[in-house]
């Protein structure tokens, strides 16, 4: 059996199998369907739990003397795989199996087996399954398996992550991707947290004889046209390696090195690496702790100063059609990162959707680094790269906050310079928000979740809304800019390049329709508000 498939009949013939003294009692005509594992399953709810070509154990208990619920527990293992079910007699049933239960699996041609003696169902798993492991046919049935589905999500555009979580699945262990220079770029795992699969990914002390060798570990390297890219690691923490997970690395680090060659990838990788570090952070997901460990991993010091968070998000509108957020960002983050980083105090930045979120050492703002000075340099710094990239600076806006004390300070700061961003890419542009003081938009998007907010808007700018055609809109543009201005009717104008006498019209037009007098400041207010959470919302 060492080198051949094991079909059902086989299964029933095998030395610790007769021992139970087998009787086949219904489903003949299902003897030669190959058995993949054999499975002890004694719950009646068997969805999710198999994976296709199992041979079932179970002494019936689970699944009562309601002939309705014997006959869909059949129905559900042939929709699950079961390629056949041995039960054994002395618990649930004594003498013979149920009437709806055998004739359910001799109609849906499913081989049912009968123990008249005791038998232990974990020596017999032990025995069979330890054999189909170690067969050679079973190690290439595998391998083919796996290769099938790391094409398919190589096809669908899927990334390193998505193909590291599928080969976790298949071995049962985390599994890791490092570039060359030893930074963790993506890990997957079924049973992990991901602080727990750093840690262990941190503490492996590699060979000094043979680098793809370290005590827990077993590492593949990527290449990518022609060169080390990196490796696949898996990870010794649930189960014991064995002949199968040499070969699923093989097979993750080619899917791998397919997804690297797409142009852009690389870059998206390491930006959605950083960016699940920082937003997970923001979100109160991770501990400060674990988020420091995560970022050392990623290159940031452990040792550093007061740590500067930064957010920048797109403006509406501001990308060409069919150009994705993340794919911009990624284009853009390794020369921001250069920019915005000193070389013994490197930047910590990464993406999420249209956000961008950063942490800098306080030494990338010099000794001061709330120094309004400091924040414009670094802000032309970034204004720099998106030039040299062709990208028009006011389409993004730049957040920087006040310097946190530590990683237990930078979530909340985090939050703010984010909201920070997402208010400017709403207001007019600038070129950078201050993050270490709360705005009104800010203000405001903290609370955007009340629903009252967006009905004080519609209140106040509803009538402007009903108004037919364009010119309900219009009018609402003129009412925005105007007020973005301060109530500068030249500044206004000249924004909405139109004559002034123009503006005046537009303006009486909204106080009459609005029922307002312009010239009123808790009406200003109210307006300018209603504005701000219209834009905010909106976005």
């Amino acid at each position: 059996m060492a080198s051949q498939s094991l079909t059902v009949a086989e299964f029933i013939e095998l030395p610790i199998v007769k021992a139970g003294l087998p009787e086949l009692v219904a489903g003949s005509e299902g003897l030669d369907a190959e058995v993949r594992w054999v499975h002890p399953l004694d719950v009646p709810d068997v969805s999710d739990l198999l994976r296709g070509g199992e041979m079932i154990l179970t002494t019936g208990v689970s699944i009562g003397e309601d002939a309705a619920a014997q006959r869909r527990f059949v129905r559900d293992l042939e929709a699950e795989g079961a390629v056949g079910i041995a039960v054994e007699l002395g618990f649930a049933w004594n003498r013979e199996l149920p009437k709806a239960l055998v004739d359910e699996a001799d109609r849906r041609h499913i081989p049912m087996v009968a123990f008249r003696r005791g038998i232990r169902f974990v020596e017999v798993s032990e025995v069979v399954n330890g054999s189909l492991l170690d067969s050679g046919h079973a190690l290439a049935r595998r391998g083919e398996e796996l290769h099938r589905s790391l094409d398919r999500l190589v096809l669908e555009g899927e990334a390193a992550e998505a193909i590291l979580a599928e080969v976790s699945r298949r071995i049962g262990n985390p599994v890791v991707l490092e570039d060359a220079r030893g930074e963790l770029v993506a890990l997957g795992s079924v049973s992990r947290q991901e602080d727990e699969v750093v840690d262990t990914w941190s503490g492996l002390k590699w060979s000094d004889r043979d680098p793809g060798e370290a005590e827990g570990a077993v590492a593949v390297p990527v290449m990518v046209r022609g060169r080390t890219w990196g490796r696949v690691i898996a990870l010794q923490a649930d189960a014991e390696f064995d002949r199968f997970t040499p070969i699923a690395l093989e097979r993750a680090a080619v899917a791998v090195g397919l997804g690297l060659m797409r142009g852009g990838e690389e870059a998206e990788l390491r930006a959605r690496s950083r960016g699940n570090l920082l937003f997970e952070l923001a979100a109160g997901l991770m501990e400060p702790l674990s988020a420091a460990r995560r970022a050392a991993s990623l290159g940031f010091p452990r040792r550093h100063g007061q740590l500067v968070p930064v957010a920048a998000v797109w403006r509406p509108d501001a990308l060409d059609q069919g150009v994705g957020y993340e794919e911009a960002w990624a284009s853009l983050l390794p020369a921001i990162r250069a920019a915005m980083a000193e070389p013994d105090r490197p930047a910590l930045l990464g993406s999420r959707g249209n956000c961008v979120l950063g942490v800098l050492d306080r030494g990338t703002l010099g000794s001061e680094p709330d120094d309004v000075a400091s924040r414009e340099r670094l802000a032309r710094r970034f204004a720099g790269v998106l030039s040299r990239h062709e990208v028009e600076p006011s389409s993004v806006a730049l957040a920087i906050g006040g310097a946190a004390g530590g990683w237990e300070e930078l979530a909340p700061a985090l939050v703010r310079a984010r909201f920070a961003a997402e208010a400017g890419a709403a207001g007019p542009v600038r070129a950078w928000h201050d993050a270490s003081r709360t705005e009104i938009g800010q203000l405001l998007l903290s609370m955007r979740g009340s629903p009252e907010l967006a009905q004080f808007s519609d209140e106040r700018l509803g009538p402007l809304l009903d108004l037919p055609g364009e010119r309900g809109r219009d009018l609402l543009d003129t009412l925005e800019v105007y007020l973005h201005s301060g109530g500068r009717k030249t500044e206004a104008a000249a924004e909405l390049e139109i004559e002034r006498q123009s503006l005046y019209h537009r303006l009486a037009r909204i106080e009459e329709v609005l029922d307002v007098d312009l010239r009123d400041g808790d009406t200003v207010l109210a307006l300018h508000l209603a504005v701000m959470v219209r834009r905010l919302l909106r976005n």
